[in-house]
């Protein structure tokens, strides 16, 4: 038979290591703890988390209705399931099924994390959808024009080669979302290969990639890298990150400034890297926040984007025990903040 001690330690050890979040509250509504799992799954500190307020750490609980529901549980007693609820941008708009019950005068919350799950529904839909309309359409207008064509009797040179030109841009719009959808299909089967990661290298190169896109010759650049041990990660991976959210930079800046920046900090230790992002351009409306990781997703139209960028990085950072998180401002810009694990001694090796 085991002692009460031997109980707590087991019981103590299963909740640390369960795949749920588990965080307690007290009447207030402060954090008294939570488990392992949560602490690392963010990245965070506990001295940071706990003895917390609900607002202090979860900034959008009250829009979300969340402290007038934990309320509700200490009042009542009643456990309640909140089946979905989008967490705030800086734990990376993760999807949650949560479970509120009463524990001694405060709350207890079990969290599931079902941005996986969730992702796959809106990614079926979004296929769905752009496959019968960015398909149909072009291929609609191929018909209608090929029969024009046709009709065309005498034949008119010039004529021909208008609709000739309007068929060439309906075949290209087509190939270009059959190109978007067969990438985010693979990105879901490639088998990740790590290798020794040089970021002053990458970075350097992703900038002289875009050096030709409006805006470039307008940004500035402060980097700061300070990593003082070996780094291994897929190297398309790490370039896609820089490529994506330089270029996002580039073309959303405030064009009414004269001092477009982005800052890349990139520091960590051992065990994980952590690469912040910070640009001072037009920002983010707060209501788009919550969508800006979907698929084919696009926050604003200053300028041309396939809306599949941010998704395909989310998906490949995360599928490797990495996270993303982002806080932005209309008006005044984005901080993307990226957490990735050193993948040394892996034992898939680029040889």
């Amino acid at each position: 038979m085991i002692t009460e001690n031997e109980q707590q330690t087991l019981r103590s050890a299963f909740f640390d290591n369960a795949e749920l979040h588990f965080i307690l509250f007290d009447s207030e509504l402060n954090v008294i703890d939570a488990n392992e799992t949560l602490l690392k799954f963010y990245h965070l500190e506990r001295d940071a988390f706990v003895g917390k307020h609900i607002l202090e750490v979860a900034p959008n609980a009250e829009e979300k209705g969340l402290v007038k529901k934990y309320n509700e549980v200490i009042l009542t007693g009643k456990p309640i399931i909140i089946e979905e609820i989008i967490g705030s941008p800086i734990y990376g708009n993760q999807y949650n099924r949560v479970k509120a019950f009463k524990v001694g005068n405060g709350v207890g919350v079990a969290i599931s994390n079902i941005t996986e799950y969730r992702n796959t529904i809106e990614s079926l839909e979004v296929f769905s959808y752009r496959l019968s309309h960015d398909i149909k359409s072009p291929m609609t207008s191929v018909l209608e024009l090929t029969k024009m064509a046709l009709q065309e009797d005498p034949v008119d040179i010039d004529t021909l080669k208008s609709y000739c030109g309007l068929i060439n841009e309906s075949v290209s719009r087509l190939l270009e979302t059959v190109e978007q959808v067969n990438k985010s299909l693979k990105i879901q089967k490639e088998i990740p290969h790590f290798e020794l990661i040089d970021f002053r290298t990458i970075i350097d190169e992703v900038k002289k990639s875009l050096a030709s896109v409006e805006g470039y010759s307008a940004q500035h650049f402060e980097e700061i890298i300070d990593l003082p041990f070996d780094f291994h990660f897929d190297k398309s991976i790490i370039t896609s990150l820089f490529q994506n959210i330089i270029d996002n930079a580039i073309k959303y800046r405030n064009i009414e400034r004269d001092d477009s920046s982005l800052k890349i900090n990139i520091s960590g230790d051992k065990e994980f890297v952590k690469i912040i992002l910070s640009d001072n351009g037009i920002g983010i409306k707060k209501e788009l926040q919550k969508n800006i990781f979907k698929l084919f997703y696009r926050a604003t139209s200053q300028a041309h984007g396939t809306g599949i960028g941010l998704y395909t990085l989310r998906y490949t950072i995360e599928k490797l025990g990495g996270r993303i998180f982002f806080e932005s401002i209309e008006g005044q810009g984005t901080t993307f903040k990226i957490i990735i694990p050193n993948k040394i001694g892996s034992i898939n090796p680029v040889v």
